[in-house]
């Protein structure tokens, strides 16, 4: 009896040291919550519309033509595109047609500057989505009169010569302005992992395509590497059924 009352005793005397370390040990704190996810497509596209909403070009113009090599010289300077010579272009309907050519190096985003992005934590890093990056040039071609734009708006061309490294090149395919900037943002979305690039792109630049030249005015990306680049744009524009021929406008830029 006396041992059975003995091991009654040592285990009550357990049972209540274990009731008393519970009661006096610390809590255990909580472990930290990881931070909710954040959606980088969304924070890079309220960061870019903000870029865009603050730098973006203010003046307002009549897009679908310009009717003098006047407006066309304004229109490209306040895009920040640096005006070449003057040039003609015969057409096929016997009519004349005047128009202006002009160049920008990167990194740039006509109608905007300087689209690169800073993103808040955590992402905390810096996206350059500037259509032309360094080491690049925009050439512009717009023409003056009336043009009736289709689909295909291939047929301009640049031909170009860096004197610094030597290299050059013939036949540089041009597209539409708006459509050349457009891609071309995307195309640096798309290389930072920025899903639905293109989309985004078109989404952020709806303003600035707005002001862009729509009738027939023409833009080309190319990697001229460093150096200052002698060109010249030239080519054939569709006008309704007719189609003319462009004498090369002729200009100096000096990519960085």
């Amino acid at each position: 009896m006396k041992l059975r009352a003995r091991r009654a005793l040592v285990a009550a005397m357990m049972s209540s040291a274990l009731v008393t370390g519970a009661a006096l040990a610390p809590t255990a704190a909580a472990a930290p919550q990881a931070p909710a996810p954040v959606d980088q497509s969304a924070a890079i596209k309220l960061a870019l519309q903000d870029v865009v909403g603050q730098t973006l070009v203010k003046h307002q113009y009549d897009t679908t033509v310009a009717d003098s090599i006047d407006t066309a010289n304004t229109l490209l300077k306040s895009l920040g595109i640096t005006p070449f010579t003057p040039t003609v272009g015969a057409c096929t309907d016997f009519s004349i047609s005047t128009a202006l050519g002009g160049a920008v190096p990167g990194p740039y985003t006509p109608g905007v500057g300087d689209l690169s992005v800073k993103l808040p934590w955590p992402l905390s890093k810096t996206i350059d989505a500037n259509a032309i990056k360094k080491g690049e040039i925009m050439f512009g071609f717009v023409p003056v009169g009336k043009f009736t734009d289709g689909k295909d708006k291939s047929g301009m061309q640049v031909a170009w010569f860096n004197v610094n490294t030597f290299k050059g090149g013939l036949g540089a395919p041009m597209d539409g302005l708006a459509e050349t900037v457009v891609d071309a943002v995307a195309k640096r979305l798309k290389e930072a992992g920025v899903p639905g690039a293109q989309s985004t792109a078109e989404k952020v630049l709806k303003p600035v395509v707005k002001l862009l030249p729509t009738n027939g005015a023409r833009g080309g990306l190319v990697e001229t590497g460093e150096g200052t680049v002698l060109a010249a744009i030239y080519g054939t524009i569709k006008k309704g059924d007719a189609t003319c021929y462009y004498f090369p406008s002729l200009g100096i830029a000096t990519a960085k």
